[in-house]
């Protein structure tokens, strides 16, 4: 009995031996208006990077969050990109390794708005005029490793654009509690390919537009 206790009572020290201080991470806590890439965060050692609840990265154009290396992105504040064609919220590329986590609001928007030509109370003409426009993205090229988690806000503006596109193969799960709202032609709600986690879609998912979708799992 004397022995079992013994062992009992080590393995737990040898446990705590292992223990690795926990990363540290990049917090963006005002306003920025100019884009940030993961692999340049840290003096560019590369960092995780965490948009807290007083944050807003905000751009007239281009990416506003890059995930380029191995690093998480989390958004808690609010990400917006106005009024240009292939604007994006969140970019992962191809062949890293992260986390994207969104509770916060991710809004890709234009300023337009269809106009009622023939008096007949219906707006006329198309939902949007840009293009390929997306909240996040994961792009094409090979395989991702992580997890896609969408429980706060997006709202994407665009034809040919989505709320989250998985582009390339997803080694993770993909999962949205949150909302999804896309207005434009030809878009999708969430689209994904391969993924070998889970997908739970439990939150609210809009597409309003010709041949939109909400839901395009291909995979």
């Amino acid at each position: 009995m004397r022995r079992l206790l013994c062992c009992t009572c080590l393995t737990p020290i040898a446990v705590l031996g292992l223990v690795v201080p926990a990363q540290a991470e990049t917090v963006i806590d005002d306003e920025v208006t100019t884009p940030l890439l993961t692999s340049e965060l840290a003096d560019g050692a590369g960092d995780d990077l965490l948009i807290d609840g007083d944050g807003a990265v905000t751009l007239t154009g281009g990416v506003a969050v890059t995930l380029d290396s191995d690093n998480d992105v989390t958004n808690e504040g609010d990400i917006t990109v106005s009024d240009a064609d292939g604007g994006m919220g969140i970019l992962a590329e191809a062949g890293r390794t992260g986390d994207i986590i969104n509770s916060g609001t991710i809004l890709i928007d234009e300023d337009y708005e269809a106009e009622d030509d023939d008096d007949d109370g219906d707006a006329d003409g198309p939902f949007a005029e840009g293009s390929d426009r997306y909240a996040i993205r994961i792009a094409e090229g090979g395989t991702f490793t992580g997890t896609v988690d969408n429980s706060g806000t997006i709202d994407v503006f665009g034809n040919d654009s989505s709320g989250i596109a998985i582009d390339s193969a997803l080694d993770g799960s993909l999962l949205s509690s949150g909302s999804i709202d896309l207005v434009g032609d030809d878009g999708q709600g969430i689209r994904a390919g391969d993924v070998s986690g889970d997908v739970s879609v439990t939150g609210a998912v809009i597409a309003r537009g010709e041949n939109s979708v909400a839901v395009d799992l291909s995979g």
